[in-house]
């Protein structure tokens, strides 16, 4: 019994690794894709990705892709031998985001102008995403003070609650308390 829970902790072992390195083909593609002063922050293999645009024709679900995460944006790539890119969602852009990043759920719903993404890691990717909600936070703070278009590094806090939540969102990520701007 205990050689056989040996076997299922190595395994879930490389298969976390599996969850967090970019495959060489992937890598070099995004190195090649993303601007100088852009950096790669996190990568995340996924479950699925539901994107829901304005359109329906133009909403669509991908499965088995890449979360890349570097200081401008969140780049959604296809798990092959190759860099290929389904989407791009601007930090700076990102009016709401909402995480459910507990044991049970491992989730992430973005929305942006018009859009919103969907992305589902497996349950192997729990161990990476413990930190993975302050460094989203951060990155998007930062990217709007680039921009110098945020007002506290990119938060305010919920009247309802009180919980720091990204500025220009309409609805609390932790409470889910409509927001009133003045």
């Amino acid at each position: 019994m205990a050689i056989v829970s040996a076997v299922k902790n190595i395994m879930g072992m490389l298969d976390a690794k599996k969850c967090s390195e970019l495959p060489q083909g992937i890598r070099k593609g995004v190195e090649k894709y993303i601007k100088e002063e852009e950096s790669i922050l996190v990568t995340l293999l996924n479950w699925r990705v539901i994107y829901k645009a304005p359109k329906f024709i133009d909403s669509n679900t991908y499965f088995h892709t890449w979360f890349i995460l570097t200081n401008h944006r969140i780049i959604i790539a296809r798990n092959s031998s190759e860099f290929k890119r389904f989407r791009d969602i601007p930090l700076s852009g990102i009016s709401q985001i909402f995480y459910e990043l507990d044991y049970s759920k491992l989730r992430i719903t973005i929305t942006s102008p018009g859009h919103e993404d969907i992305i589902e890691f497996p349950k192997q990717a729990s161990p990476h995403c413990a930190g993975l909600e302050e460094l989203i936070n951060e990155a998007i703070g930062n990217a709007r003070v680039m921009l110098g278009d945020s007002p506290e590094g990119g938060y305010i806090h919920c009247s309802a609650c009180g919980g720091r939540i990204l500025g220009g969102s309409h609805y609390c990520s932790e409470c889910g308390a409509k927001l009133h701007y003045t």
